[in-house]
């Protein structure tokens, strides 16, 4: 027996040391090394009391067996807490049983608390028990199942994972404290072995290779409720009555943001808190977009939770500010109607409002288009090249834009050719207006290598007639542009040959 425990206590020393390494590494380490350390104590000091030349002596080196197994309690706790997310607050008070072990034990040959009788024979130490034995005999048991409960718990609770990791955990706790229920209680004729440090040993070695192979990549778990915690995402769980059960940090930061003055919401009604800001929130189960009195947009989506009965248990409130990728989802629709060189709408966005408009239209309202081309447009790139030539587009494109009211819309009909709406202007207007812009861009000249361009353009106004198409519309103002071009260009003329304005 002595051989037994004494090549268990150094196997256990060497661990012990190898883990005691690698303390700043995980947080496992150092817990773990109080299990293979206090085991090598337990197990050194049974070799020692075998080995003894007296009686005496091997009661005395027996006594230092129980500061052993208080140091592999306290790692066995101190190892299931952490790896199961409940490191406890204060780890000191886990000394004070230790300590009051120690004195205990080594002032029993005054009071015989712990030892009301030992003798040392062929199989080791044998004796009566005291009382402050089974008190510390009670405690290991309680902080070993405290410490397999959380272990459980934890299990239940994580991702799938990670449980397996879990279980390894329990297998290395289970088989010390079977053995050791095999030694204290049943006295089962093991020939004097004390199973409880060699198992302990097993523990050790167990807990060690789940981490250092890779069974376990990260020994901290990860739970539900730290996954929830890391959310961006503000989640909000609602009892049947509409009071707060339970925020995220996220809610708690958005819920502060909307109601500085709000304090703690826990067990406070929805409306109470965010009711002004998000009324219409959790009315119903499903997605919904609601815009806040700050301009910020949020996307919220409301579950409804119910019992096996159908009964309701509560309301799930997951909140996102969306107000970004609003902005950027407008950016890249207002980008997906836009002329990629002038900056102003399409063909296709044209067609869609001159579609909404002429609707409006079929009302009574008047509306008039102007068509615009560029004069010569061909000869200017030849000339001065295609950057010229997109730089006249530019600025004719901007001084049109710049030049309409809110209500209005210019587009880039194609090449050179430019369309107009004019919403509630009669043709007659519409062509004071063309023509106002006709001699704004005459005035204009373009700085170029080969000197100072000047372009002009002709345009065709067509007003929408009853029962007429957004086709019809522009085919008029088509119409008129082609002969404002044949009667020599740099003119407005209408589809309605009276209501001409030349330049």
């Amino acid at each position: 027996m002595v051989a037994v425990y004494t090549v268990a206590g150094l196997i256990a020393v060497f661990y012990a040391a190898m883990t005691y390494r690698r303390r700043f590494e995980t947080p496992l380490a150092f817990p773990l090394s109080l299990v293979m350390g206090g085991g090598a104590v337990w197990a050194l000091a049974d070799a020692c009391a075998l080995a003894a030349p007296t009686p005496g002596l091997a009661i005395a080196v027996n006594y230092a067996v129980f500061p052993g197994v208080a140091t592999v309690i306290v790692g066995f706790f101190l190892h299931t807490s952490i790896s199961s997310g409940h490191r406890p607050s204060r780890p000191a008070l886990l000394l004070i049983q230790p300590l009051l072990l120690v004195a205990v034990v080594a002032t029993d040959p005054w009071h015989h608390l712990f030892y009301r009788h030992a003798e040392f024979g062929n199989l080791g130490i044998t004796g009566q028990p005291g009382p402050a034995y089974w008190a510390h005999v009670l405690y290991s048991y309680a902080m070993m199942m405290a410490g397999t409960v959380l272990v459980i718990r934890a299990m239940r609770r994580a991702v799938r994972g990670q449980r397996r990791v879990y279980r390894w955990f329990l297998v290395g706790a289970i088989a010390p404290t079977a053995g050791n229920l095999v030694t204290v209680f049943l006295h089962v004729d093991m020939r004097g072995l004390d199973l409880a440090p060699v198992l302990f040993l097993v523990t050790g070695v167990v807990w060690w290779w789940t981490e250092r192979s890779g069974v376990n990549s990260e020994p901290v778990p990860v739970k539900y409720a730290q996954v929830i915690s890391a959310l961006s995402d503000a989640v909000m769980v609602l009892d049947p009555h509409g009071r707060f059960l339970d925020v995220n940090p996220a809610a708690a930061k958005l819920l502060a943001a909307v109601n500085p003055a709000g304090g703690a919401v826990i067990g406070r009604q929805w409306l109470e808190v965010a009711g002004t800001h998000f009324p219409a929130a959790v009315a119903d189960a499903g997605q919904t977009t609601i815009y806040g009195a700050s301009g910020n947009v949020y996307d919220f989506r409301v579950v409804k939770m119910a019992a096996a009965d159908g009964s309701s248990t509560g309301t799930v409130v997951v909140a996102r500010d969306i107000t970004e990728l609003e902005r950027l989802r407008a950016e890249l629709t207002e980008q997906a109607v836009r002329d990629g060189l002038t900056g102003v709408y399409n063909r296709r966005h044209l067609t869609t409002v001159l579609e909404a408009q002429a609707a409006v239209a079929a009302d009574g309202h008047p509306l008039s288009v102007v068509m615009i081309d560029v004069d010569h447009f061909k000869a200017v790139n030849d000339r001065y090249g295609h950057a010229v030539g997109d730089q006249v587009l530019v600025d004719l494109a901007r001084q049109l834009a710049g030049s309409v009211r809110e209500c209005d819309m210019v587009a880039r009909y194609g090449g050179e050719e430019f369309v107009v709406i004019l919403p509630g202007v009669p043709a007659h207007a519409a062509a004071e207006r063309a023509d106002l812009w006709r001699r704004q861009c005459a005035a204009r000249a373009v700085d170029t290598p080969l000197g100072t361009l000047h372009v002009t353009f002709s345009a065709g106004v067509a007003q929408l007639t009853a029962g007429g198409s957004p086709e019809d519309l522009l085919s008029l103002a088509d119409e008129a542009l082609y002969r404002a071009k044949r009667a020599g260009r740099d003119r407005v003329l209408t589809a309605e040959h009276t209501l001409s304005v030349t330049g």
